[in-house]
């Protein structure tokens, strides 16, 4: 199972929208009902990839332990540390998943390795993917 995933979420202001970049960075200086509106927006975003994938497979047939390999795509190819964007996508993955009852939670006992890594720049479609595997 591959899901796409975003990088950012775009939350809507009277004035003008604000786009909200999955990074620890911004994450830990962000007031927590942003997060919480930007939480609920990436959830949206989550379970429409999970209906694409789910036109195309059977989820069922997934038992836990799996393993979780999240993938970033960049738009450019500025340097970045994976470990200020992946966190905070696996955390709104992880959480949205939970909420969707596609996983129970996501304690070691459910996903006992997490791998993140670059892909490749795609300036056209930036995104992480996130590969569910079961533990074998």
């Amino acid at each position: 199972m591959i899901l796409s995933l975003p990088l950012q979420v775009i939350l809507p202001r009277k004035k003008q929208a604000r786009i909200f970049v999955l990074n620890l960075n911004i994450y830990r200086n962000t007031h927590y009902i942003v997060l919480n509106q930007a939480k609920a927006l990436y959830k949206e975003q989550v379970e429409q990839a999970v209906k694409e994938w789910e036109s195309e497979q059977i989820i069922e047939s997934f038992t836990p332990p799996f393993i979780f390999t999240y993938t970033v795509y960049p738009a450019n190819n500025k340097a970045f540390d994976l470990a200020n964007v992946l966190p905070i996508v696996q955390k709104f993955t992880d959480d949205a998943l939970i909420s969707l009852g596609i996983i129970r939670d996501d304690n070691h006992k459910i996903i006992p390795a997490i791998n993140y890594r670059f892909g490749k720049v795609d300036k056209d479609n930036p995104r992480c993917e996130l590969e569910i595997r079961e533990w074998r």
